[in-house]
C-alpha cells in the first residue's frame, strides 16, 4: 500500500528513533511546524525537504520520500542495522540503567549487533582508540569475552575502556594502552555490564 506524505515522514521519523521536533532539527529545519503542516494536509513533501532528509540519511531513497514509489531504502532492503548514537560519554551509558534519547541514528555497512554508539572521553586506550572517537559498542557477557579484545567494562566503581585478558586465577586483567593508566584485576562477579568495542568512528573537521 502506498503511503501518503505524512505517513512517509512518520515512518522515517520512527526509523530514526527521534521525536518529530528532534527530527526536524536533525535535518536542518528551524522548526517542526513545516512537518506538522504536512500532517494537517496543508503542504506536501517538497523537493527541498526530500533532499534535506536524504542528505542526513543517505540510506533512504529520495525518490521514495518524494513520491512513495519504490523502496524506502537505497538498494531495496528494508532491513538496515540502525544504530542509535548518543552525544554522551560511553562510560556513563555503560553504567546507567535508563538510556537517554539518542541524538540520531546511523547505518553502517558490515557492522552487525551494535547496541549503540557513543563518544569516549577517556585517554586510557590512546593511541589505539583516540579520545573523542565514537565507539561502536555491543552488549555481551563475561563468559563471551575474547581475550585480547577491547571492551567497555562497567563495575561497581565505574566503567573502564580496556583490553581484557584472562589471569591464571580466573580473574580478568583490564589493560590500558596509554602510559600512566594502571591495569586492574576484576572478577566476573564484579562486572555489572560489559560491551565489546566493534570499532570506532573518528571525525576529522
Amino acid at each position: 500500500m502506498k503511503l501518503d506524505d505524512w505517513q512517509r515522514i512518520e515512518k522515517i521519523v520512527s526509523w530514526a528513533g527521534l521525536s518529530v521536533n528532534a527530527f526536524a532539527l536533525n535535518i536542518g529545519l528551524g522548526r517542526s511546524e513545516n512537518l506538522y503542516r504536512i500532517r494537517r494536509g496543508d503542504n506536501g513533501i517538497s523537493k527541498e525537504l526530500a533532499r534535506a532528509i536524504a542528505a542526513r540519511y543517505p540510506e533512504i531513497n529520495p525518490a521514495w520520500i518524494l513520491t512513495g514509489e519504490g523502496d524506502m531504502f537505497v538498494g531495496g532492503s528494508s532491513e538496515r542495522n540502525a544504530i542509535p548514537v548518543y552525544d554522551v560519554d560511553a562510560a556513563f551509558l555503560a553504567v546507567t540503567d535508563v538510556m537517554p534519547q539518542p541524538s540520531h541514528m546511523i547505518s553502517l555497512p558490515r557492522v552487525a549487533d551494535v547496541s549503540f554508539a557513543a563518544i569516549t572521553t577517556c585517554r586510557d586506550m590512546e593511541p589505539d582508540i583516540p579520545c573523542g572517537a565514537t565507539l561502536l559498542l555491543s552488549k555481551t557477557s563475561p563468559d563471551r569475552i575474547v581475550p585480547g579484545y577491547v571492551y567497555m567494562v562497567a563495575t561497581s566503581v565505574g566503567a573502564f575502556l580496556r583490553t581484557v585478558r584472562k589471569c591464571d586465577d580466573g580473574k580478568l586483567l583490564l589493560v590500558a594502552s596509554a602510559a600512566g593508566f594502571g591495569d586492574m584485576e576484576v572478577s566476573a562477579a564484579d562486572i555489572k555490564k560489559i560491551f565489546a568495542v566493534r570499532g570506532y568512528i573518528r571525525y576529522n573537521f
